[in-house]
């Protein structure tokens, strides 16, 4: 401390602050206590006292300069004894508690491994010499002379943001507007659109999807079909398939009528995966035996006895110019990064590139599966896209004031094409999801079952966690750099405590959308560095992809309403051994009667079960309630029509007359013998 004087060989003395200072006889430690001017101590040097000067700069004297408090009975020595008559202070050696400094040295590196590094280092980007940083500034430069006022900037960014929206429009409007073919207005189809519905959706004996033939339907199909998946098992016969491509027959050009059409019109060379394109659909009414091939890069699922509905996919002319989303794609980048590059402003780059994307998304590379006649269905979109793009910009507008700033702000424009290629290419690769991480990651949906049953799910789950701890623990190296790391560490504390809490909530799943993961993971790129960049451009781009084209979906949901056509997890009926009747009246005529065991009344009120259903070949031929018979007392009887194999599941009717989950199928075969289903029931 500058001005503070030092006794020395005296033992004690004061400083002009009034502390105590004082010192063995030789080479003691100095010390420091309270001072009192009625204790006899003085101010200042005494004559014949060695005096030494201490300064704010000399580390070594701030070493051994050490504070004693008066109320610590390990300082060695008491203010008294300092005091007191025929003190022996000068002969007493001077004793530095070991337990102090312990606690001292814990104290001084838990502020370093709390607060980080001080001073405390902000992260900035600065230009690299040999990515050529007065190139990378050259754009920014030119429009400062050419537009050097304000508000013709302003009006430069105007018309780039027309000119953009047009790029995205016009094409849309082209390509996705009215058709007619043969005089008939063709209807838009998404990929996963089919003339029949799963299971027992057609009702009793498929009357609800009826025709069956002898019409034909013009459609037109959006690009990027082959690869659509089915989610949740279905039963084809007795097979049961999943994550693979619903497409049953067509080895001779003929589908089963539950066929994925567009994905149909792939495999039969009627459409492109790369364009779509139109076709026409022609109902044959019941078809024997479908024989699966694998054309176009569709592979489809034999189905070997007989169905109501079969149709065939045939060429339709002028139906304009086909799915135009990749080359929109290559224009949209090609804008996104010129604006980029143009501009240093944080927030033009962030909402600029936000809304440009966000159109592209929800109306060209990944729009909504909607079935509409198509002289509505650029109408449809565009509603669809502006109502949710509003509440989107909010959300972005708090995200950027939160953290989006920080890292595109004050950016170096010798830096300006690094940051551009950096965040605009993170917010393409997470925007088009869809063709990116959703074809390179076997994840469908983060749910229990849904990671269960898909094949290399757990696996790719485990590395994508492993991957988003090695990056969080990157930023926060760079967070505890900068002195913000507990702030870091508390938010996500109370991220994982919200989380806890919504997952233990009663009848609801928590659903962690694209959109949640993205809002979760952002507040970990809020700062300026190369990987901050990147990392914040994909996670917007993902919050852009689950919004544009899921909406903001509920992240509480009834499993219900997240289920869709999978299993319910409820019981099913439990079959006795059916009896086979065979009378020959000429022709020989065979029936197959079933019965099912007696159901507890405490099981069906629980499940609220009010009937029973039955499919035969995938189409449901038998409903029963029980307010007019008994479960055990039904029988459901079924001729043999003609001579093929036949598939035979059973299920439980729930309230409202909704089909709960279904056994697996038994096979009455073409020779007259029974094969059981594997697990479900018993005979």
């Amino acid at each position: 401390m500058s001005g503070n004087t030092l006794t020395r060989n005296t033992g004690v003395a004061a400083d002009e602050d009034g502390d105590v200072v004082f010192s063995n006889n030789d080479n003691g430690r100095i010390g420091r206590g309270s001072s009192s001017s009625s204790d006899g101590l003085t101010k200042g040097g005494k004559s014949g006292v060695e005096v030494r000067h201490l300064d704010d700069d000399d580390d070594n004297s701030n070493e051994e300069a050490q504070l004693l408090h008066s109320d610590s009975e390990d300082d060695g020595l008491e203010l008294d004894e300092l005091t007191s008559p025929g003190s022996d202070v000068e002969n007493r050696p001077f004793r530095k508690s070991k337990s102090r400094q312990q606690g001292r040295k814990r104290h001084r590196y838990c502020d370093w491994l709390w607060g980080g590094p001080a001073p405390s280092k902000t992260q900035r980007i600065e230009p690299r010499a040999w990515l050529l940083p007065r190139l990378q500034a050259g754009l920014v430069d030119v429009l400062d002379c050419l537009f050097p006022q304000r508000w013709q900037k302003g009006m430069l960014l105007g018309g780039f943001g027309i000119v953009w929206m047009l790029t995205v429009v016009v094409p849309v409007v082209l390509t996705k507007g009215k058709v007619v073919a043969d005089g008939q207005e063709v209807k838009h189809l998404g990929c996963v659109s089919s003339l029949w519905g799963g299971n027992a959706e057609c009702g009793l004996d498929g009357r609800l999807c009826e025709p069956f033939g002898n019409t034909s339907v013009a459609f037109r199909c959006p690009a990027d079909c082959a690869g659509v998946k089915l989610l949740n098992p279905r039963w084809v016969g007795n097979q049961q398939i999943n994550y693979r491509a619903y497409v049953i027959g067509g080895g001779e050009g003929v589908y089963r009528g539950d066929s994925f059409v567009c994905q149909a019109g792939v495999h039969a060379g009627v459409v492109t995966d790369k364009k779509g394109g139109c076709g026409r659909v022609k109902l044959k009414g019941e078809y024997y035996r479908f024989e699966n091939s694998t054309q176009n890069g569709v592979e489809s699922v034999q189905f070997g006895s007989y169905f109501p509905m079969s149709y065939e996919v045939e060429k339709v002319e002028g139906c304009g110019r086909g799915d135009a989303r990749w080359g929109q794609l290559i224009v949209s980048v090609g804008l996104s990064l010129l604006l980029g590059a143009g501009t240093r402003s944080g927030k033009v780059m962030f909402f600029g590139g936000f809304t440009g994307v966000f159109l592209h998304v929800g109306l060209v590379s990944d729009p909504p599966d909607i079935e509409v006649m198509s002289g509505r269905l650029v109408q449809e979109l565009v509603g669809i896209m502006v109502g949710r793009l509003l509440p989107a910009v909010f959300v972005m507008v708090v995200v950027y004031w939160a953290i989006g700033r920080r890292t595109l702000e004050g950016v170096d424009e010798g830096a300006n094409w690094e940051k551009t290629l950096l965040w605009m290419g993170g917010l393409w690769l997470g925007g088009l999801t869809n063709n990116t991480f959703e074809a390179w990651i076997p994840i469908s949906r983060l749910e229990g079952h849904d990671l269960r049953q898909q094949p290399g799910a757990v696996v790719a789950l485990v590395v994508v966690v492993g991957v988003l701890i090695a990056l969080g623990t990157l930023q926060a190296w760079h967070f505890w750099q900068e002195g913000r790391l507990p702030k870091f560490l508390a938010f996500y504390a109370g991220a994982i405590a919200v989380i806890a809490t919504l997952v233990v909530m009663p009848g609801l799943e928590l659903r962690l959308h694209h959109y949640v993961l993205a809002l979760l993971l952002l507040p970990g790129t809020a700062m300026q560095t190369r990987p901050s960049l990147l990392f914040q451009g994909l996670l917007v781009g993902l919050f852009i992809n689950g919004v544009a084209r899921w909406g903001f979906d509920s992240v509480l949901q009834t499993y219900d309403s997240i289920r869709g056509d999978g299993q319910y997890g409820s019981l099913v009926p439990e079959v006795v051994a059916p009896f086979i009747e065979t009378l020959e009246m000429g022709v020989k005529q065979e029936t197959i009667h079933f019965k099912w065991s007696a159901l507890d009344d405490v099981a069906r009120l629980r499940e609220k079960i009010e009937g029973i259903s039955v499919l035969v070949n995938d189409v449901e031929r038998f409903r029963g309630w029980f307010t007019e018979t008994k479960l055990e007392d039904m029988v459901f009887s079924w001729p043999r029509f003609r001579k093929a194999d036949e598939y035979f599941r059973f299920s439980f009717v729930g309230e409202g007359g909704n089909t709960l989950d279904w056994t697996e199928a038994g096979t009455w075969f073409a020779n007259g013998t029974w094969s059981k289903g594997v697990g479900f029931y018993k005979v």
